[in-house]
């Protein structure tokens, strides 16, 4: 009976929303002006044609396409459905998911409780529910890779590998979660080999590489041919990931380059703010689970003050020499990190430093929260979110959202508590944006529509 009456209440008040919006910004909002254009494009048969401004693969397209054109229903309202059906998927997958973690412990009646309100939250995580009511790529996108996650979880690597295509074709960067769905795979595999049953506590410490390592000089010594043998094995299974990711290579090698259309404004960078700027973005939306750390990280402070400090000096030195903007970040002021950037890090240059205790204090939260995965897991979803965001020159909300998501799905079984004021502090900002977005109107010269702030 709760599950029902929440969902109705999700899907009434979603698509109540979703009708105010389209009242109010019945026009392109942003990069839809390249989007919508391009699918009416394809919903006329017009697969020739190709904006380049769009910087993504036509995969968003395709797929509307597919659902819209044999209704005749390609307008702009219906073109924005798409994501409004897709936050709904989202629910699903997310509700799933979680349930395939929580599958080794009992499940009374509060954890399907506490399942379904965390999946309600990572639904309505602000930067990705505000997109489902315009027509960008996000919330295909995160279909798509939770679906993949979903289907790896229940060992069907097939589907889950096709899934993993279809998220690239979608959006480029989405071939570094398929790759950490291969990684997880193949430590799936070693710890199913096992000689013996692995204490959990060693799994989690860097014992787990040992243990890894220790399999692979085992199955040397057995000889060559079974140690090649091993390898095939190994290899065999994760057939249908390795050829989604050559798949890509030659697409990459074939377009001289990972992104299509204007690669201007997305020219590869090294950018290690980001990492610091997603870690306080991570510490803002899940504060309640990272409140507990903070203690904890001033008690670590005064046990090994040699390595804090240490860790201070290299992020102080860090933002002294890799701060850096892109140009849309000076200019476009229908985004929230323009106010964030120009008033405050841009302007005083003591801000950036000030925030420096906020950046180790939130990267101590996350390991400390994601610390009872495995440990190989944990390594290599740090290479994944650095592998995403490092590169990226633009600060962008959209581009932390997989990663929070991995992150927050990977938080181990919240306290009822935690998962209220998670929901209270959602609820808020989501509150407050869509407020900031219909009341706060202006207008650019070169723009007879009117603009709005968002993500």
């Amino acid at each position: 009976m709760f599950i029902h009456s929440t969902l109705i209440l999700f899907v009434t008040s979603t698509v109540l929303l979703f009708l105010y919006l389209n009242r109010i910004q019945p026009h392109y909002f942003i990069d839809e002006a390249f989007h919508i254009p391009q699918t009416l494009r394809y919903c006329a048969w017009n697969f020739t044609e190709w904006d380049p401004k769009i910087t993504t693969l036509p995969g968003l397209y395709l797929i509307t396409t597919a659902i819209l054109s044999p209704f005749n229903l390609c307008n702009i309202i219906y073109i924005r459905c798409v994501n409004l059906i897709g936050t709904c998927i989202n629910l699903y997958l997310i509700y799933n998911i979680i349930k395939e973690n929580c599958k080794s412990n009992k499940m009374d009646r509060w954890s399907n409780w506490l399942i379904l309100v965390s999946a309600y939250n990572i639904t309505l995580f602000p930067p990705l529910y505000f997109w489902c009511f315009f027509y960008y790529t996000d919330v295909a996108s995160v279909n798509t890779v939770l679906l993949m996650l979903l289907l790896h979880q229940r060992k069907h690597m097939k589907m889950s590998a096709f899934a993993g295509l279809i998220a690239v074709v979608i959006r480029q960067t989405n071939i570094i979660w398929l790759s950490f769905l291969a990684v997880e795979h193949v430590l799936d595999l070693f710890d199913y080999k096992m000689e013996q049953p692995v204490p959990p506590r060693s799994l989690n410490t860097p014992m787990h590489f040992h243990l890894i390592w220790k399999r692979m000089i085992y199955e040397f010594r057995k000889g060559l041919l079974s140690f090649i043998k091993f390898l095939l094995q190994i290899c065999g299974s994760l057939l249908p990931y390795i050829t989604i990711c050559l798949m890509f290579i030659a697409f990459v090698v074939w377009n001289k380059g990972i992104v299509i259309g204007d690669r201007s404004a997305h020219v590869a960078t090294i950018h290690v703010c980001q990492i610091f700027y997603f870690s306080a973005f991570v510490s803002l939306f899940s504060w309640p689970y990272a409140v507990l750390h903070w203690r904890t990280s001033l008690r670590f402070l005064r046990q090994h003050w040699i390595l804090m400090s240490s860790v201070v000096a290299l992020i102080t030195v860090v933002i002294r020499f890799n701060t850096l903007v892109h140009p849309y970040v000076l200019a476009d002021n229908r985004h929230y990190w323009f106010y964030v950037w120009n008033r405050l890090i841009g302007r005083y240059t003591a801000c950036r430093y000030l925030l420096v205790p906020v950046y180790c204090a939130s990267l101590f939260a996350m390991s400390r929260n994601i610390s009872h995965l495995r440990f190989l897991t944990q390594i290599n979803y740090m290479i994944c979110v650095c592998m995403v965001l490092i590169p990226q020159l633009l600060v962008e909300p959209r581009y932390f959202i997989l990663p929070y998501i991995f992150y927050r799905l990977n938080i181990e079984r919240p306290r009822k508590w935690q998962i209220c004021l998670e929901s209270l502090t959602t609820l808020a900002v989501n509150l407050a944006q869509f407020f900031i977005f219909a009341n706060k109107v202006f207008y650019w010269e070169d723009q007879p529509y009117a603009q709005r702030i968002s993500w």
